[in-house]
Parts: C-alpha cells; sequence; structure tokens
C-alpha cells in the first residue's frame, strides 16, 4: 500500500480565514433569500391590490357617499352588454328589413353610433360615472323624503324585467277618464278684437259619440289555439339563475350590483313622482300664429299689408319660413313659458290678445306674432308628464350643482365591450336614464 499523504496542518489563520468565507457565503445566500421573498412578496401585494383592494377603493365621494372602482367598472360593463345587445337586435331588424333602403340606411346609421359608443370605453366610464353619481343624490334625497324601496318592492320589479308574474298578468293601462274642462279647452273659439281681421283656426272636427258596432258574418269557427305552457316560480328561479351564473362569467358582475340597478331604477321613479306631485296641473298659456322672415325690413312691410286689410294666413303661405305651419297662417297653438326661445316668448306673453307684436328678432329670423288667446289651462297627460320630467330634471341639476364630489386621481379603465350579452330574450335591463 502507498504511503498514506500527510494532513496539512491547520494554523490559525487558516481556520479564520474559513471561518470568515462561511459568514460571507451564508450573508450571500440570505441576501439573494430576502431578496427573491420580498420580490415575491411585492408580486402578491401587487395581486391582492388589483384584485381586492383597489377595487373597493372609491373612484368618488357623493357628499362623502363612496362610489367603488368595482361598482363602476360593473356598471361599465353592463353598460356596454346593453348596447350590444341592442345592436344585435338592430342588425336582426336590418335582415328583416333589407327589402326597404330608406329604413336600412336608417338602421345602419343607428348601428354605427352604437359601434362608436362601445369602441369609446373612456366616454362610456364617464357616463356610466355620472349616472351612478345621479343615483346617489336620488337615493340621498329619497332617504330625506321619507321615500324609501322595500325587498318585496325589489324583488317585483326583477320579476317584471323577466315576464314573471305571480299575481296574474298585469292589467292593460285604462283608457283616460273624461275631462270636462280639457274638453271645454279643445272646443273653445276666439273673438277677434275689432281692431283685428284675423280669425281663428278651426274649430275640431266633432268625434261621433258611441261605441261602433260590427255585423258578424258567417264563417269556419276558428281552430282552438294551443295554451301556453305556464311560466312557474321553478322556471323564473331557474332563468333567474341563469341569468346571474352568465353576469358573472362573462361580465364579472356580482347580483348585489344588478339588484342595486333595480333599486336605483325604482328610488329614481319614486323621487320624480315625489317632485312632480308640485307641479301645478293648470299654467298659464298663450296661443299664437306668427309669420318668420329673414329680413327686418320685410317683416315691416308685411305688418303694413296687414294692417290696411290684407289676410293675415295669406300673407303667412305666400311669405314665412316656417315651413311647418306657414300652410296654416303660422299657428302655434297653445304653447306654455319655457316653450319657445326667450325674445319671442316675452313679447307673446306680454302682447294683449287680438293685436300683432314684432318684428321680434330670434336666432331663427324676425317675426311677427299674432296673439289670439291668453289664459290659464289645465294640462293634458302628455305636457303634465313633461312637466314633470322638466322638474325633476331640474331638481337633479341643481342637486348636481350644490353635491360635494370628491374624485380619485385616477379612475377605472372598462374592458373591451364583450362579445357575447348574457341578457336573457325575457329580460328588459336598461340603463338609467
Amino acid at each position: 500500500m502507498p504511503p498514506e499523504k500527510a494532513k496539512p496542518h491547520l494554523v490559525h489563520r487558516h481556520v479564520a480565514r474559513a471561518a470568515r468565507e462561511r459568514q460571507q457565503a451564508r450573508w450571500i445566500v440570505g441576501s439573494v433569500i430576502g431578496v427573491i421573498v420580498v420580490a415575491l412578496g411585492l408580486l402578491v401585494y401587487g395581486w391582492y391590490d388589483l384584485r381586492y383592494l383597489q377595487p373597493g377603493r372609491p373612484a368618488v365621494r357623493v357628499n362623502g357617499d363612496p362610489i367603488s372602482y368595482r361598482e363602476l367598472g360593473a356598471q361599465v360593463r353592463m353598460g356596454q352588454a346593453d348596447l350590444y345587445n341592442q345592436r344585435l337586435q338592430l342588425e336582426q331588424m336590418m335582415n328583416f328589413l333589407a327589402s326597404n333602403p330608406q329604413t336600412e340606411a336608417y338602421i345602419q346609421q343607428q348601428i354605427s353610433q352604437l359601434d362608436a359608443q362601445l369602441n369609446n370605453t373612456g366616454l362610456m366610464t364617464s357616463q356610466t360615472l355620472s349616472k351612478l353619481i345621479d343615483d346617489r343624490l336620488i337615493r340621498q334625497e329619497a332617504k330625506r323624503r321619507g321615500l324609501t324601496v322595500s325587498p318585496d318592492d325589489l324583488e317585483n320589479a326583477i320579476q317584471d324585467a323577466f315576464g314573471f308574474f305571480p299575481g296574474g298578468t298585469p292589467t292593460p293601462t285604462a283608457t283616460p277618464t273624461f275631462d270636462p274642462t280639457l274638453a271645454a279647452q279643445a272646443t273653445a273659439t276666439f273673438t277677434p278684437a275689432p281692431t283685428s281681421t284675423a280669425t281663428p283656426g278651426p274649430s275640431p272636427t266633432p268625434r261621433p259619440s258611441g261605441t261602433p258596432t260590427s255585423t258578424a258574418t258567417s264563417g269556419p269557427t276558428p281552430t282552438a289555439t294551443a295554451t301556453a305552457t305556464p311560466y312557474t316560480r321553478e322556471l323564473f328561479d331557474a332563468d333567474y339563475q341563469t341569468y346571474l351564473d352568465d353576469l358573472q362569467k362573462n361580465l364579472n358582475v356580482p347580483e348585489d350590483v344588478l339588484r342595486a340597478r333595480f333599486e336605483g331604477d325604482l328610488y329614481r321613479e319614486r323621487l320624480r313622482e315625489n317632485v312632480g306631485a308640485s307641479v301645478p296641473r293648470e299654467e298659464e298659456q298663450v296661443w299664437a300664429k306668427h309669420i318668420l322672415v329673414a329680413q327686418e325690413g320685410v317683416a315691416y312691410a308685411i305688418l303694413s299689408r296687414y294692417r290696411q286689410g290684407e289676410s293675415w294666413d295669406a300673407l303667412a303661405a305666400e311669405f314665412s319660413t316656417d315651413t311647418g305651419n306657414k300652410d296654416r297662417g303660422g299657428d302655434l297653438g297653445w304653447f306654455s313659458k319655457g316653450a319657445m326661445v326667450d325674445a319671442f316668448e316675452q313679447a307673446a306673453f306680454a302682447t294683449p290678445v287680438g293685436q300683432v307684436v314684432g318684428p321680434i328678432q330670434t336666432d331663427f329670423g324676425w317675426h311677427l306674432i299674432l296673439v289670439l288667446g291668453h289664459e290659464t289651462r289645465r294640462l293634458d297627460e302628455t305636457t303634465y308628464q313633461q312637466a314633470i320630467d322638466s322638474a325633476f330634471s331640474q331638481w337633479l341639476s341643481d342637486a348636481r350643482a350644490v353635491a360635494t364630489l370628491e374624485f380619485d386621481r385616477s379612475l377605472y379603465t372598462p374592458t373591451p365591450a364583450p362579445t357575447s350579452t348574457p341578457l336573457p330574450a325575457t329580460a328588459t335591463l336598461t340603463p338609467t336614464p
């Protein structure tokens, strides 16, 4: 056997050096591990912040009431799905009406407008945020006025959207009851002042009284139609759950956001009705005719001819540029304050019945105005609802003007427009106007 090699003799300085090297190696390994742990920690925190913390942060506070990024993003995605659903319906309509070029061109224009909205995610986010701000203001005011939406109210609204009516199909809206005041207004006539040669517009043609009857003719007995399958609670629950699953899967929208949307619509309608309760059913109105021309001198010349005895209606038919009414003597009918531009309105309401005022200049040109009537009149239902809408819009505008809005520095960027929509055929989920 070969002789064993002699083991090196380690002196003290060699032992110390080896110890230092081992310590340095441990420091390097520890530093690397520390950097990796910190990096992983930052990645985990970033993911957690993006997934849980950031969506919960407020994009804006409305009088202290927060609107979170989570809610904003979900509502944006639902709005995009609504627009896409409308686009699909328009495409189906265009395919059905392809033989009518004029209708097809109109539908194509509507589709192009929807595409512009779908592609402009920044605008979509801005519009959605504005609606959510309005929603908060409405809820806050409803609370101050003691207006509430109960769980049953919310459940009924959702059921209605799916066409489920556990209490029976709603009765069609009843025909409005006879209003003698409106009937008297509709048949009122006007006698012009002695200094005017104008005559009022024609009185409405009387409508026949009674309900017309038809005589039955003999023919084959109609074939009985099949009875539709009842829409039961079980079917509704299944449809609703499928819809919720689609919302979550396709748009990442949870149920609470959907229910908040329905609830917001109910609060809006309740507050609108409450504001409308103070809108009067009667208001001051003026009945007038006008002649519109481009030059002031022409207006004075027409006025001179009218005062010399020429027919107002004939002058309107010959000279007025308002093609919508020139052949009716420029008759504008009865109108309320706010219906016309300021200069025209002020002149019409300040002029006595039977007299002419003008020329009055507006952005449309020069007007001669013949006032035929001036009285307080009862509003018909359509005009009354328009007055309520106007009052509610004014309230909302005033509420926005005094609201305290605290916006976050950065706002949520929505996802691209969805390629499919989870909306069921029976559900109507229209965004809040």
